[in-house]
């Protein structure tokens, strides 16, 4: 698969975007950097630490779940859940975006925490994206952020609100 399909792929999706979604994918992260304040005022930390603990707890959970452990795991209370992400939320405490490894735990805490050139490809984007795995290798993972970075241009939108508004209409909204 060509990186111009990406693209392709991704502007036919975006083609279907009504304000309705345009106006919740302008509000989802900005929401999400709500919970990372929470969690960083429960920690007595900084706005990147709460944004790295919230996302640690992201990998294969449900948006809810992930809100629920990263304040759970602010307030001290026991998180159950997968042993990594649990180990990536510890080491964010002290490390911040150091302490996310992965290309799409360390791109979600920067997007959560403001970064509006921050683009996550997950599974769902490369879904958008056609890519026939969910797992991308580094350069489609960047091949995708890059053609995400160009829609974002083409339709007037920062990078983080582009993705959001894809993964919006890939995956659906509230999830």
């Amino acid at each position: 698969m060509d990186k111009n399909d990406y693209y392709e792929n991704m502007l036919a999706i975006l083609l279907e975007a009504n304000f309705g979604h345009i106006e919740e994918a302008a509000l989802w992260y900005a929401d999400a950097e709500k919970v990372a304040h929470e969690v960083a005022r429960n920690l007595k930390s900084s706005l990147e630490v709460g944004a790295s603990v919230v996302s640690a707890f992201s990998p294969r959970e449900r948006w809810a779940s992930n809100i629920e452990k990263a304040v759970a795991f602010s307030l001290g209370q026991k998180v159950v859940g997968l042993p990594n992400n649990l180990k990536m939320a510890k080491t964010s405490l002290e490390y911040g975006f150091d302490a996310l490894n992965g290309r799409k735990t360390n791109a979600f805490a920067r997007a959560i925490a403001g970064d509006a050139q921050a683009v996550v490809v997950d599974i769902w984007m490369c879904r958008a994206a056609g890519l026939p795995t969910d797992n991308p290798n580094k350069t489609q993972y960047l091949e995708i952020a890059q053609a995400v970075k160009k829609l974002a241009q083409k339709f007037g939108l920062t990078p983080r609100t582009c993705q959001a508004l894809i993964w919006i209409l890939v995956r659906g909204s509230g999830q």
